[in-house]
């Protein structure tokens, strides 16, 4: 009789002891098996194509050119309908450019700016008409208008005209680490990405920083992580909060 005790308590504890493993793993996180997810963030806006006038140019005495290579990212949006300028001060100094595609498929802008001399410590503001995005991505900044220089035609100049999406004002840099012990072995094909609700807000991969892209600072943030070895997605169940701090560091918890 005291053997089928001791056997009866055994079982219990075990089953106890599963039944823990179980309720700390779907507090953590949850596991479905799916396709290689295609995640990515909705830039799309509301945007026209905009009414942007070349300037006059017996208004101003002089002239600078540079060329803007777009940006990696969206690349993928481009196409011929696009357009480029630069206002001063929300006066338009530029002829609207239009795309131009390289033998490598970089896209470039090439902009001829007018001004004056007394364009001292005016606001610059180089936008991009994304026709496919139906956006408009505006990069601000008071400098004086340089006489007769170039940019961007010796070295690239990359702008990071993400930066400048209205949709997404608040913006951080994130870098996501796997704990010592995870479930899973990273692979090739792993990648990880932040959400709102159902809504993709940035997509990278563990060890490497990324752009976490959102409305106001006070939205709540949700991880998940493609596992390729394992073929499914983890959502992690902690909700994540970045603060104003530009660059961060999250490890996930399993």
């Amino acid at each position: 009789m005291k053997i089928d005790k001791i056997i009866v308590l055994i079982a219990a504890l075990t089953i106890m002891g599963c039944s823990s493993d179980d309720d700390e793993q779907s507090r953590s996180y949850t596991f479905v098996n799916v396709a290689p997810p295609k995640w990515s963030v909705d830039f799309k806006g509301n945007d026209s194509s905009p009414s942007w006038l070349a300037p006059d140019p017996t208004k101003y005495e002089s002239s600078m050119f540079i060329m803007v290579q777009l940006e990696d990212a969206l690349v993928p949006y481009s196409t011929d309908a696009d357009l480029m300028t630069v206002l001063i001060n929300g006066e338009c100094r530029a002829v609207p450019a239009v795309r131009n595609v390289d033998e490598n498929n970089n896209i470039s802008f090439v902009l001829k700016i007018r001004g004056n001399s007394n364009d001292r410590n005016v606001l610059f503001s180089l936008c991009y008409y994304c026709a496919a995005l139906n956006q408009i991505f505006s990069l601000e900044g008071y400098q004086s208008f340089a006489t007769e220089i170039t940019y961007g035609f010796d070295e690239d100049f990359v702008p990071s005209l993400l930066k400048g999406c209205p949709k997404y004002p608040v913006q951080n840099t994130l870098t996501v680490n796997l704990p010592a012990k995870a479930p899973f072995t990273a692979a090739d094909g792993d990648c990880v990405a932040v959400f709102v609700g159902n809504e993709c807000r940035g997509v990278g991969t563990v060890e490497k920083p990324f752009t976490v892209f959102r409305t106001d600072e006070n939205e709540t943030l949700q991880l998940r992580y493609y596992s390729a070895q394992k073929g499914g997605v983890y959502t992690m169940m902690q909700t994540v909060t970045l603060t104003a701090q530009e660059e961060q560091t999250i490890t996930l918890t399993f």
